[in-house]
């Protein structure tokens, strides 16, 4: 009797750890048969990412990312995080997408780009009272201590065109700070976009009265997209541009309050 109930045990731990083993060794693709709801990092960004007066997630990017997740029938969960955090994330987990990344040649090889979301744009800003400091290209710009944000499209960029951290490129970790540098006489520009100096301005933030913007970067006027990590399942990807697909005419309007 004891041999018997040994050997029963024995098969049902067995069965167990087959299961275990089964879904552990299920291929990725398949992923979504078991995950219990797909992360999505983001900052917040306003206007794209905002938090409400009662706690919730809003903005123009997050509202187009609920429409995709919700017609795929997928279920999701929005992280917000300071956006080097988000980022890296986005980079190193698997299954986690992330919004509203800007897609750059830089970038375009590191994510699988989902769906386009909203667009936007950059520029150099100075004080008002720095009429000085002027620009006619972007090379005049290394002249200058300059601000922009870690792992933002911005700061890579300015790297890729050769400014160095600590000499003529200062990396700050959002904008509120670095546009406090500005303020203060720290830095001598700063990159900012136009919705988001937009925002200041309707929040009748004090800095809006103080900044100006002097030159674009036309090569930062793209789209923002809601992107994932290279090893996300591709039958989850493939139902968002579905999704993105049969949702493209209201998708596809300008982003507006």
């Amino acid at each position: 009797m004891k041999t018997s109930t040994k050997k029963v045990t024995y098969l049902l731990l067995l069965m167990i750890t087959g299961t275990f083993l089964g879904i552990s060794a299920q291929p990725k693709n398949n992923i979504e048969t078991y995950i219990l709801s797909v992360p999505v990092v983001s900052e917040v960004y306003p206007p794209y990412q905002i938090i409400n007066k009662e706690g919730e997630i809003k903005g123009w990017s997050t509202d187009k990312v609920n429409l995709l997740f919700t017609q795929a029938k997928i279920d999701f969960h929005i992280e917000i995080y300071p956006w080097g955090r988000a980022y890296n994330l986005a980079l190193t987990q698997p299954n986690t997408f992330i919004f509203s990344l800007l897609r750059t040649e830089e970038r375009e090889s590191s994510f699988h780009w989902v769906a386009p979301l909203c667009a936007i744009e950059f520029s150099f800003y100075r004080l008002k009272t720095r009429p000085d400091i002027k620009l006619q290209s972007l090379s005049d710009a290394k002249k200058y201590l300059i601000a922009a944000q870690k792992d933002q499209a911005s700061s890579e960029y300015l790297l890729s065109l050769g400014f160095e951290s600590g000499k003529n490129l200062s990396i700050s970790y959002n904008n509120d700070n670095f546009i406090q540098m500005l303020i203060h006489g720290r830095v001598e520009l700063i990159v900012l976009s136009l919705t988001y100096f937009k925002t200041l301005i309707s929040k009748n933030s004090p800095y809006a009265k103080e900044i100006v913007a002097i030159f674009p970067i036309d090569y930062l006027r793209k789209d923002l997209y809601l992107a994932s990590n290279l090893n996300t399942s591709p039958i989850i990807i493939k139902k968002l541009r579905k999704a993105y697909l049969d949702l493209a005419p209201e998708l596809d309007s300008d982003c507006h309050d």
